[in-house]
């Protein structure tokens, strides 16, 4: 395969039709790549630039005639990015010189827009997939089209950026705008690739599989997209077949793609490999998971060599289970936006935080359980797995990975019934902590800096809403606002009393001020204005307080956990004590795990 150097302006102006196969990629330039090379090309002056490898495969069809030409088709296997770039900021250029020029000049632009662009209805550049006829008709045709995937937002951003810089070189050049972009269109010719071509759709995916394009590497998910349309070249010997699978197989991904984007938004994952790590740890099994994109490969060579058959079938099984996963962490997200039981179960989950190790187990366990009843007491040892372990104890974050990922193993392998899945769940539960050791851990002294504002935040949230439903009140207040920034842990003795303590006082003080019965949620304003203030100015109002405005105090409250306090007609060491045993008793009811 021998290389050839040759401009830019020489690779466009041959008779050739550039198409994206159908497994590579979308569009994946951002804003950073996009002003590399526009300050590359703007600063380059009378020198060439060398812009990288062009790697071609012909493409398998006869040439397409157009009026006296007859163009000859070519798959682009590495150079995509900066292929559709160079042709996005072509078509702005040329755009500009049609605003700018007369009609001389608008005449000499349209040839150009057939030698770069589109030649009698047949674009130079046509990109594969669900983006193509944005591409076409948006991008290079100028009709107005909203983008529905992240690569076509990253084509308008791309279409966007080059139109900005444009317009304002036109502020700058003023008369002499017309003469800046022909220079430009000069440099834009000049640069400098070296082309391949490679002689079959196989070596064609190898090389793809290879290779980067600048600025951009592979994600995990685009790595293994590759990987299944090699392996099928390897292992598919009809053509029909062949192309029927690799067409499969790229609506399996761009599904992936589009999901995600909804599962981003709904939970808040930003990484899409994570998920493909996820259904690893229960489709293939837990060993070596942070290495799964190797082992994923490695059993596809190795199958593709011993038993093509087997291998033909793993295929699709494995991408529609990897499409299953993804579906079904939407599922999730949606069934999160709900206000029943379940919805609000699954959206205390994600608000505890600690979830990573429970991923695996949550997307099999919901695929395989799929009854209301069931997914609620899974989600409830999870969340008690959750603030038992993680928060309360504060066990490190890898704690009871391994049990976890087999569990969700098993449940693949062996269909485990709901029963033996709960049971094994509770028994995690408490082979770490038993409800001893929790009890003996919120009990603690010091337990404000020990469990961490959030942590108490989360439970004193979800005491707030008990004592609402035990008084028929009803909830003002949901979990996402108490756990947002506008609302803190208050020390209903104060951190730091006004007026001081003496020596015995401040050793009492020290003892008690940090426990759990002497904490309780306030707003920031709240806070601000009361936090160290003496309890009985705190329960009855600063006796300063303007007669026409409702006081600042606990008994005015919208939160219930603080109205409770303005019934106590002291708060002293006792009182902490018992309400911090009222806390208690309610986290080992609300977070119990029982042997059955």
């Amino acid at each position: 395969m021998n290389g050839t150097l040759l401009s830019l302006n020489q690779l466009l102006h041959n008779d050739w039709l550039f198409e994206i196969p159908i497994y590579q990629r979308g569009y994946a330039w951002e804003e950073e790549n996009l002003r590399d090379l526009w300050d590359d090309l703007y600063y380059l002056g009378d020198r060439e630039h060398y812009f990288g490898t062009i790697l071609l495969k012909k493409a398998d069809k006869p040439p397409t005639k157009a009026g006296l030409k007859a163009f000859e088709h070519f798959e682009v296997i590495d150079g995509q990015q900066r292929l559709t770039t160079t042709l996005i900021l072509l078509r702005e250029l040329i755009s500009q010189m049609k605003e700018a020029g007369d009609d001389d000049i608008r005449a000499q632009v349209s040839k150009l827009e057939e030698d770069y662009i589109v030649y009698l209805g047949h674009s130079k550049l046509t990109i594969g997939g669900e983006d193509a006829s944005f591409f076409r008709d948006s991008i290079l045709a100028g009709t107005p089209a909203p983008p529905e995937t992240r690569a076509q937002e990253r084509l308008r951003s791309a279409q966007t950026f080059f139109r900005d810089q444009f317009n304002w070189q036109q502020k700058q050049a003023r008369d002499e705008y017309l003469d800046f972009l022909i220079e430009f269109k000069t440099r834009i010719d000049r640069l400098q690739v070296m082309l391949y071509v490679v002689p079959s759709n196989a070596e064609a995916v190898r090389m793809f599989e290879t290779v980067n394009d600048r600025g951009r590497p592979l994600t995990d998910l685009e790595k293994t997209k590759s990987i299944l349309m090699y392996a099928s070249y390897l292992v598919v010997d009809d053509p029909g077949t062949l192309e029927t699978r690799l067409s499969e197989l790229n609506d399996y991904f761009s599904k992936i793609y589009r999901c995600f984007k909804a599962i981003e938004d709904g939970l808040g994952l930003r990484d899409p490999g994570e998920i493909q790590r996820y259904h690893h740890v229960f489709f293939t099994g837990p060993r070596e998971s942070h290495k799964h994109m190797r082992v994923l490969k490695d059993h596809l060579m190795e199958k593709s060599r011993e038993d093509p058959e087997s291998c033909q079938t793993y295929i699709p099984a494995y991408t529609r289970s990897l499409w299953n996963a993804f579906a079904t962490m939407n599922d999730i997200s949606k069934c999160r936006q709900r206000p029943d039981a379940l919805g609000q179960t699954i959206d205390r989950l994600f608000r505890v935080g600690s979830m990573a190790n429970l991923f695996p187990l949550l997307i099999v366990a919901w695929q395989t359980y799929g009854e209301d009843s069931q997914r609620q007491e899974i989600l409830r040892l999870f969340e008690a797995l959750v603030f038992r372990v993680y928060r309360v104890v504060r066990y490190r974050s890898h704690t009871g990975k391994s049990r976890l990922d087999w569990l969700a193993h098993r449940i693949h392998r062996d269909n485990l019934t709901i029963d033996d899945l709960l049971q094994s769940l509770r028994q995690l539960n408490l082979d770490y902590v038993s409800n001893d050791t929790f009890r003996r851990h919120l009990a603690a002294p010091h337990r404000y800096t020990h469990l961490g504002t959030r942590t108490i935040k989360y439970l004193l949230a979800q005491y707030e809403m008990k004592r609402r439903t035990e008084e028929g009140e009803a909830l003002l207040l949901n979990l996402a606002q108490i756990l947002s920034p506008e609302y803190e842990t208050e020390h209903i003795l104060p951190q730091h009393p006004k007026g001081g303590l003496n020596q015995e006082e401040a050793a009492v003080h020290e003892e008690i001020v940090h426990r759990l019965g002497n904490l309780t949620i306030a707003s920031k304003e709240w806070n601000r204005t009361m936090g160290n203030r003496p309890f009985h100015e705190k329960r009855d109002g600063r006796p300063d307080s303007e007669p026409d405005r409702e006081k600042i105090c606990y008994g005015n409250s919208i939160l219930r956990v603080q109205r409770d306090l303005a019934t106590r007609k002291e708060w002293n060491e006792a009182s902490i004590q018992e309400r911090g045993e009222e806390i208690i008793t309610f986290a080992l009811k609300r977070w119990q795990i029982d042997r059955r």
